[in-house]
């Protein structure tokens, strides 16, 4: 059985042990209260002599010195005790990724989970306290799922406090105290991911049972389904890659290392971006995590793009790819790597000069905290051991995060790929503009993986000519549902449709002056 930890935080005096009193003295429940910090405010007596509930004590003196001793203590109290809940009193002033260090160990993994983190503010004081205390009081409202304020009557207050908790993390369930049903709002269960797997059992269930019925009636289940298992099989593998590279980079790489690969200076900047993708075997799919890993690091908005825009064009992978596809013929791969540079770094260069103030989407993880808890401050100190879990705890996180939406993309593109798409593949005899426009469109809509999709376009070389297929090998890497889908996940709306409107301008912009200007090979 694994035991739900219910988490209350905030600073000395904002009311956590009176909170915790009220919550627990009508619990007939096995609870294990542990707490971190010697309040004012001293646990109600009463509570601890009855039998279900049991307390384990240390001061932030403890805590900072025989850390380890502390983990041992409380991991051996867990694994031996079936207790219903465990409460947690945290340190005000302590980084919340030093508590999910504790309780997040592989070692407890079996045994618990993280249920709910309740953050209880003074207003006046956390007005003051939060930003010029630290990282660490801030780390935990970016890490809370609800916070309770108290003691301020102006309205007017109140709100201006909100906002600044909003502007940690917009995802924020702010209320009131006093407040009626206080305790149910308190240990109110989050939603349940489990609950997902058994909808999606009970749907597979009755799809199943549908399908003959489907099928009779023209839908083509079993072939979107086919579509959408292949694309899936050759996408995970790649996302899962660049999942463990972002991890990588955000917990073991130094963020000196990474400014000296990514110079300050723009131009040069933009150059490293575009190099660092010959280099890391990433598709389309695994290149928008590192993309988001490598901005949280400090790189410069328009290196990351071109990073991201370059990577799935001129990775090793899709080199040899294009190369066997196009009958062992070396300049079919000088030209879509050519190309795919440029139009990089042109988008790249579009970033520079009109620079979007704030791209970040509301309700993710800031740039400053993020909630796996590898905050910048945190980083160092931690060991091997701990680097490793925090390594695996940020890979499992963004593994789930980024893949609903590669999901959502793969379904898309999965109708799209079984639908007749005869009117853009007979554009092919058309014009060059609506040539090329037609296969930049396929490519969009048909969402293919970076490593294969060159096999695809030269399947249609007896319909369009070479400069067209550059339009699909050039753009489709760049920017596809599936990619804005996971776009999306992280970023803003009008950040998402700038960058794609860019690449669709750039690409479409490049592919033609070089189809006019002569360019391209017999095939």
């Amino acid at each position: 059985m694994t035991t739900p930890i219910y988490v209350v935080s905030g600073f000395l005096g904002s009311g956590k042990t009176t909170f915790l009193s009220k919550i627990l003295s009508s619990y007939q429940k096995e609870v294990l209260i542990i707490q971190f910090e010697d309040g004012e405010e001293e646990l109600d007596a009463n509570l601890t002599n009855t039998g279900g509930l049991h307390l384990m004590c240390w001061k932030k003196e403890e805590l900072e010195k025989d850390y380890e001793r502390v983990i041992s203590e409380i991991t051996k109290e867990i694994e031996a005790h079936e207790y219903q809940e465990i409460w947690v009193e945290w340190n005000g002033m302590e980084a919340f990724s030093k508590l999910e260090h504790i309780f997040l160990q592989l070692r407890m993994l079996p045994f618990s989970y993280i249920e709910k983190v309740i953050y209880l503010a003074d207003v006046q004081q956390a007005e003051i306290l939060l930003g010029q205390t630290g990282e660490g009081p801030m780390s935990q409202v970016a890490s809370s799922d609800i916070v309770f304020v108290r003691n301020e009557k102006n309205t007017k207050n109140i709100n201006k406090f909100k906002q600044k908790l909003k502007s940690i993390s917009s995802s924020l369930d702010i209320r009131l105290l006093p407040q009626e049903n206080i305790e149910k709002e308190a240990i109110k269960t989050k939603f349940n991911p489990n609950i997902i797997w058994i909808e999606i059992i009970l749907l597979a269930g009755v799809f199943l049972f549908m399908l003959p019925s489907l099928e009779q009636r023209g839908i083509p289940v079993n072939a979107v389904l086919t579509m959408f298992m292949g694309v899936f099989l050759q996408g995970v593998p790649f996302l899962l890659l660049g999942v463990l590279l972002s991890a990588a980079i955000q917990i073991f790489v130094p963020k000196e290392w990474i400014e000296k690969v990514f110079p300050k200076s723009p131009i040069l900047g933009m150059a490293a971006g575009l190099a660092a993708g010959f280099f890391l075997p990433v598709c389309d799919c695994a290149s928008i995590p590192v993309f988001k890993s490598l901005l949280k690091k400090g790189v410069a908005l328009p290196a990351a793009v071109c990073f991201m825009t370059a990577s799935p064009i001129v990775n090793p992978v899709v080199l040899i790819s294009t190369y066997y596809a196009f009958n062992n013929d070396i300049r079919a791969v000088f030209y879509r790597t050519g190309l795919g540079l440029i139009c990089s770094f042109l988008i790249g260069l579009s970033f520079l000069f009109k620079k979007p103030a704030d791209f970040l989407k509301e309700g993710t993880e800031t740039f400053s905290y993020c909630t796996c808890g590898c905050y910048e401050e945190n980083e160092t100190g931690k060991g091997i051991l701990g680097k490793i879990q925090l390594f695996f705890r940020h890979a499992q996180l963004e593994f789930y995060d980024v893949g609903k939406y590669l999901l959502i993309g793969i379904f898309i593109s999965s109708l799209f790929q079984t639908a007749n798409l005869a009117g853009l593949k007979n554009l092919g005899n058309s014009s060059m503009p609506i040539a090329v426009f037609a296969m930049i469109l396929l490519s969009f809509l048909l969402s293919l993986c970076s490593s294969s999709d060159a096999v695809v376009a030269r399947s249609l070389s007896g319909t369009f000519s070479f400069v067209p297929m550059l339009g699909f090998l050039v753009f489709g890497p760049m920017m596809d549902i599936k990619n804005v889908m996971m776009l999306k996940g992280y970023f803003k709306g009008k950040f998402v449709l700038r960058l794609a409107i860019t690449a669709l301008l750039v690409c479409y912009a490049a592919v033609l002056i070089f189809g006019l200007l002569g360019g391209g090979m017999v095939i």
